[in-house]
């Protein structure tokens, strides 16, 4: 398969996978925003900074990755791990339908440690471990009679990728004698489309996390600075049956030869389409930070993650299986790599916390990124004007965008503290209709004088609209088949820490 095969290939795979609002929907990129486009909670974390972040104060273990100064002020030392467990319910709304489809998964969250070292005065601290930072927890399931296009619309594009297979299992034919053009079985010896039945599962998963390693000390009375150095790893998997059939038998003719011998017999009864992405990222991060004690219960904090830069790695193959009304059954595939990288841009963060007053602790914190700033890099000289034609799409339809996070705690007494949160991330998109609502909340528990429990509960709600398939219409121009999405996301996260 040439170079440029396997970049469109990727560019259709990840157009169907990513969920974007229906005019965004020609966007290839997957891995811009490091929560990806797919739209997916950035910092999973532990549960203390899910619900109290990082920014101006010592949350928990993964606070280093809002701040890295905050481990500075960690009064001891201790080993962490955490898992976390994710579910994703989706109502979609195609062709008039409603479907609702979820899914869950179970991962390692975190895993580390912090040792304090022996000061005189200040403090000088060290760490490392894991961390997840992003996961892709998504599930669409759409039904319904489409009466304007079908799937097979797509396959006759000129240079789709799945041009070849979907020729060799009937999905598309000459569409006249002379042979000059492609058209969708479906619509061969109809003046008019009379509509297929469509069932699809679309599916994502997978996440992304940071090999950690950080110090923090008091640089200077009550100021506190910060280091961080991580490698990114991460899997993503995008899976999509897509399943047209004719339940009503519209298509009844005998123009398909599947004897070879030289007479039609037969018509369709269903064509099965299956996908699949397979992908590994790796990447190099690093992190800054200062937070400033201007009162005893009073803190500021400031960070800088410098641009990072992900590399790509993807594998991906698809099916076409045609059934016909006879029972004969055409079955066709192909098989494709892809590597590239993106670059991301810097993120600034800001925040101030109120801390232990009269039991009570507050913090707020706000990034800043400017994900217009995003570049993919094909590192291939042939596909350079694709790389422009991309880059410009990102700087023309990507905004830069301010998000926010407040969480709140309360100790009831030394052995228990209670703690809720809320934050608020605009879409990254130019006019998105993507916005999210963050809701969380937890508690802690001292177990015993060197054991605690922490647990955290995110729900992230959200509606968007997006492409379920492109393709050509009859006036040769390609639109988009979409659905309306309500998605609702929880994320509870539990940890174990000992101290030393």
């Amino acid at each position: 398969m040439s170079i440029r095969k396997n970049l469109i290939t990727v560019v259709l795979f990840l157009a169907a996978a990513l969920p974007l609002t229906a005019q965004n929907d020609n966007n290839p990129l997957l891995f811009s925003n490091q929560a990806i486009l797919l739209g997916d909670q950035r910092g999973a974390y532990d549960p203390v900074t899910m619900i109290l972040p990082g920014m101006a104060i010592n949350s928990g273990f993964g606070s280093f990755l809002d701040n890295p100064a905050s481990v500075a002020m960690f009064d001891d030392s201790f080993l962490e791990a955490g898992f976390a467990f994710r579910r994703v319910d989706e109502d979609s709304r195609f062709l008039g339908n409603t479907q609702n489809l979820s899914d869950t998964q179970t991962t390692l969250s975190n895993i580390g440690f912090i040792y304090k070292l022996p000061t005189e005065q200040g403090s000088f601290v060290i760490g490392g471990g894991f961390n997840q930072q992003s996961f892709f927890n998504r599930a669409l399931s759409v039904s319904g009679r489409n009466t304007n296009s079908t799937i097979t619309d797509q396959f006759k594009i000129p240079g789709n990728t799945f041009e070849d297979i979907a020729f060799n299992t009937f999905a598309i034919d000459y569409g006249d004698v002379e042979q000059t053009f492609l058209e969708s079985i479906f619509r061969i010896g109809f003046e008019t489309f009379p509509g297929i039945r469509q069932e699809a599962e679309i599916t994502n998963s997978g996440y992304t996390g940071e090999f950690s390693g950080f110090i923090g000390t008091e640089f200077q009375k009550n100021l506190f600075i910060g280091l961080s150095l991580g490698a990114t790893s991460g899997t993503f998997k995008f899976d999509r049956t897509f399943l047209e059939i004719d339940n009503l038998n519209d298509f009844d003719g005998d123009f398909i030869d599947t004897d070879d011998d030289g007479e039609g017999d037969t018509d369709v009864d269903s064509i099965l389409l299956s996908d699949k992405v397979r992908t590994d990222m790796t990447g190099f991060r690093a992190r800054v930070g200062a937070i400033y004690k201007m009162m005893p219960w009073l803190n500021i904090g400031g960070s800088y993650t410098f641009p990072t830069r992900l590399n790509i790695d993807e594998e991906f193959d698809a099916r076409i299986l045609t059934t016909m009304d006879n029972g004969v059954e055409f079955e066709d595939d192909l098989f494709g790599e892809f590597s590239y990288s993106v670059s991301f841009p810097a993120r600034v963060g800001l925040g101030f916390a109120v801390d232990d007053l009269s039991g009570f602790t507050f913090s707020f914190s706000s990034e800043y990124v400017q994900f217009s700033n995003t570049r993919i890099n094909f590192s291939d000289d042939e596909l350079f004007e694709d790389e422009q034609i991309e880059n410009r799409f990102i700087s023309d339809t990507f905004d830069d965008v301010w998000s926010f996070r407040a969480g709140a705690a309360y100790d009831v007494n030394p052995m228990f503290t209670l703690r809720a949160g809320y934050g608020y991330q605009p879409s990254r998109f130019k006019r998105g209709r993507d916005d999210r609502d963050l809701f969380s909340a937890g508690f802690g528990a001292r177990l015993t004088e060197q054991v605690e429990f922490d647990l955290g509960a995110q729900l992230i709600n959200f509606d968007e609209t997006s492409t379920v398939y492109d393709f050509e219409d009859q006036n040769f121009n390609i639109s988009s088949e979409v659905a309306d999405r309500s998605v609702d996301r929880l994320q509870v996260l539990a940890t174990l820490r000992l101290k030393l």
